[in-house]
């Protein structure tokens, strides 16, 4: 059942990248219902658009790596997508599951004490104005669910961002920043965009840089610490939270 605020959650945060993904298929139901079972304060998703425009859980353009299928997400309709097999890569004990719709893994994730990451894909950013772009789509669905204050959106397409910051004043958003991208940019983009945090790539985190972007009035998050050496390193570095591919991993280590 829900419980706090996951924002008001006492930090760091424990995010499952792409759900449990470290020992369970990514951006798949199983790998979000474990993550759940395993307390992770937040879980991280990527989305895109399938050829008939609905909203898919998908990490990769292609279809290649994570399933039996071949070629680009946006050739293949939603409910070609639900059928394929987005588990036997992982193991062949993982046989069954498919490319969810984020409804499907935000309904579960909402009825949940965790909060949702989602993360668009820079693949699935349209210029211009269209009612049916996924900014606008993601937007709808969380003012229509009441889901804004458990949601932070994300994405190192900056245009994607202010898309979204411009469909709604209220939407919580997460400044992703890229190798080699200075993080300073990203405090600029921040500002303009009245975003939550900052999310650094792990080769780029010092606690001299977090402090920087704590004065600023900004959450650092960083990605993605599996090991516990990582993920000791993300906590000395004073970060808010971390996105791995271990929540239980972290959770033992915050103990």
């Amino acid at each position: 059942m829900k419980s706090q605020n996951p924002f008001e959650i006492k930090k760091p945060w424990v995010i499952a990248h792409r759900g449990y993904s470290g020992l369970y298929p990514e951006n798949t139901i199983l790998a979000f219902k474990k993550a759940i079972e395993a307390n992770a304060n937040w879980i991280e998703l990527d989305i895109s658009l399938s050829k008939d425009r609905e909203v898919i859980v998908l990490h990769d353009d292609t279809l290649d790596r994570t399933t039996n299928l071949k070629g680009m997400a946006s050739d293949f309709n939603c409910a070609e997508l639900a059928k394929a097999e987005a588990g036997t890569w992982k193991d062949s004990k993982f046989t069954g599951e498919g490319v969810p719709t984020l409804w499907e893994v935000w309904d579960l994730v909402a009825n949940s004490s965790s909060g949702l990451n989602v993360e668009i894909k820079s693949s699935a950013y349209e210029p211009g104005v269209k009612k049916d772009s996924i900014e606008a789509k993601v937007i709808r669905y969380a003012e229509d669910k009441k889901l804004l204050q458990r949601t932070l959106f994300s994405s190192f397409s900056w245009d994607s961002l202010a898309k979204i910051r411009e469909l709604c004043t209220d939407a919580k958003i997460g400044i992703l920043v890229g190798d080699n991208t200075p993080w300073e940019e990203a405090l600029d983009i921040a500002f303009r965009l009245n975003a939550v945090s900052i999310n650094l790539p792990f080769v780029s985190l010092t606690s001299e840089i977090v402090s920087s972007i704590h004065q600023e009035g900004f959450l650092v998050l960083s990605y993605t610490l599996n090991s516990e050496e990582e993920i000791r390193s993300g906590l000395l570095a004073g970060v808010d939270g971390i996105f791995t591919n271990f929540p239980e991993r972290m959770s033992k280590l915050l103990t």
